[in-house]
């Protein structure tokens, strides 16, 4: 089963990228999910396509790079994430996320 696949997070990470940028619709992004076809397509292309393969590696990075800093934000209220962090704190927070990831 393809959900299984080591592959497979990042495979919906990349289609979710693809839908966001427009090049696919809601639809086929419905049926790209479930492609055995498709993914084993992406699996190939990882392997061979060195491009490719950076390309999706970033994509996954800004992913997890988006899904901290929404930690960051969604660990404190509205009102206490102002009170008790300046922003200098969140900058660094932010940078820190950044210098973690190696961009």
């Amino acid at each position: 089963m393809i959900k299984d696949d080591d592959f497979y997070p990042e495979y919906l990470t990349y289609l979710d990228w693809r839908l966001n940028e427009g090049q696919i619709n809601k639809g086929k992004w419905s049926l790209l999910k479930m492609s055995k076809t498709s993914f084993d397509n992406f699996k190939k292309k990882l392997e061979i396509d060195e491009n490719f393969n950076n390309k999706v590696i970033q994509i996954c990075k800004l992913e997890i790079r988006d899904k901290k800093i929404d930690e960051i934000i969604e660990s404190k209220s509205d009102d206490d994430f102002f009170s008790d962090l300046d922003s200098i704190e969140v900058d660094k927070k932010i940078d820190d996320i950044f210098d973690d990831l190696d961009f």
